[in-house]
């Protein structure tokens, strides 16, 4: 099956940034209302945005 992405949340870690080593995750807010965590640069990688299109398949290989 296919969602639809309709949001997107970034954290906001401020001046203390991300620790040495620590990859930045992003939240995908689907449109059947789940929240998927991926990889910062995996969702780039991929083209993962607001109204982009994500699947099952990589929901369940890519999500965290």
């Amino acid at each position: 099956m296919t969602h639809k992405i309709i949001d997107l949340i970034e954290p906001d870690n401020g001046c203390e940034g991300f620790m040495p080593g620590e990859e930045p995750m992003v939240t995908l807010i689907l449109d059947d209302g789940r929240k998927i965590g991926v990889y910062d640069r995996l969702a780039y990688e991929k083209g993962w945005d607001i109204g982009s299109k994500i699947t099952d398949e990589d929901i369940k290989e890519n999500g965290r």
